[in-house]
């Protein structure tokens, strides 16, 4: 039974890689939102994003709800909202009724909408929503439902996700909702290379006009099934010892700063249900060392304990794919030798084409140590070495021709 289940969420798989790659080439630069909002939706756990206005967080999350058929997306600018009906309420309709007496009587009706029938919930600024709506958005975040009318009632919602340019108050009412901000990510501005990328996008889709319009697409059928499917992903028990060593090395390194990671039990139950999100969407059944990566989203409490978290984390999930990873990079590194071959520089050839066979003799040792699942990978990564190493070569030979 399990494994008929684990091989839904496989074939599902690849149209969830599909839609984050081209959410990704349509939002530049805004990878980070994709991964983290998609680890939501498969998790159920919350995402929050740190980073100033105007740096489309909410567009991103937004693309990505388009993407998936059926899909309702709501964006609640929380400053603006003053009270929870605004919030989950579509119309309110009177209507008056006759009592025994001959009196009348004024009933009012509400019809819920808005954030109680959004499947993706994008609360913005939420540090800066009014007190009165702190609850609501709290029972949103824990995947509760809504109270209205004296009962819970059940919304669709399959992500929340906030965001805001700064932190709640440590000392203030807002811990609570902070504390159940699963994942966590900062998104910071792009840089000049990152700019000019984008503008070149936004005029390629502008002079694309219709045929521009997203391929990749999952439906709500699909991302239900991608969460039922989630918890029967393998985590072993070398996965769980690997994560526990991280927490007790951040906790050695600084008790002040990372005591609040050991005592919370609820967070460390849920970091396992993340990593498995994010193997499910990698298309893989059984947590690896590779999604120990995605703690990187999990263990901090400031901006700045970012970086001592990564440098923590970097050793932890290197695999032979991981390897294979960085050393294809690097032979593709825009500044390099082949680069440069590959925009005509002739005098680099030797040099290049040493580099291509060292690369491919070291892909090759990699993956005679890598599981069956990562040897399928970088025998692409090989592939395409093979492939660059031959344009290179013909790139040269061409130009030797045509004088």
């Amino acid at each position: 039974m399990a494994n008929d289940i684990l091989d839904l969420g496989v074939q599902i798989a690849p149209k969830a890689s599909a839609l984050m790659a081209d959410v990704a080439v349509r939002n530049i630069g805004r990878e980070t939102i994709v991964r983290a909002t998609m680890l939501a939706l498969i998790s159920g756990r919350p995402a929050f994003f740190l980073g100033s206005p105007g740096i489309n967080k909410t567009g991103t999350v937004q693309d990505i709800a388009k993407r998936i058929d059926g899909a309702l997306f709501y964006d609640a600018l929380m400053p603006t909202i003053v009270s929870v009906e605004q919030l989950i309420v579509e119309s309110t309709s009177i209507e008056e009724q006759s009592s025994e007496n001959g009196g009348k009587s004024i009933r009012t009706s509400d019809t819920l909408g808005r954030a109680a029938k959004a499947h993706i919930l994008f609360a913005d600024e939420i540090w800066k929503a009014e007190p009165r709506v702190l609850q609501t958005v709290l029972d949103l975040a824990k995947g509760d439902g809504v109270r209205h009318e004296g009962r819970m009632v059940k919304t669709p919602l399959l992500a929340f996700v906030a965001a805001s340019n700064e932190l709640p108050d440590s000392e203030g009412n807002l811990q609570a909702m902070w504390s159940r901000m699963t994942i966590r990510a900062e998104v910071k501005s792009l840089d000049r290379a990152g700019k000019k990328n984008l503008v070149a996008a936004r005029l390629n889709r502008a002079q694309a006009g219709k045929s521009a319009a997203p391929t990749a697409t999952l439906t709500l059928a699909e991302v239900e099934t991608l969460r039922e499917v989630r918890p029967f992903v393998e985590v072993s028990d070398e996965i769980v010892e690997i994560t526990l060593d991280l927490y007790q090395q951040l906790l050695d390194g600084d008790n002040a700063g990372f005591a609040w990671l050991w005592a919370d039990d609820r967070r460390f139950g849920r970091v396992f249900d993340v990593l498995q999100a994010n193997a499910l969407l990698d298309g893989r059944v059984r947590v690896s060392k590779q999604d120990l990566r995605t703690l990187e989203y999990l263990l901090w409490d400031t901006p700045e304990q970012i970086a001592t978290v990564k440098a923590k984390i970097a050793p932890l999930c290197r695999t032979p794919l991981s390897d294979a990873q960085e050393v294809f990079d690097t032979l593709f590194a825009p500044a390099g030798v082949v680069a440069e071959v590959l925009a005509g520089d002739r005098n680099k050839i030797v040099a290049a084409i040493t580099q291509f066979e060292e690369t491919e003799k070291e892909l090759g040792r990699l993956a005679s140590e890598a599981s069956q699942d990562e040897k399928t990978k970088i025998a692409d990564l090989l592939a395409k070495v093979g492939e660059e190493k031959q344009n290179a070569v013909a790139k040269i030979l061409g130009a030797k021709r045509s004088k």
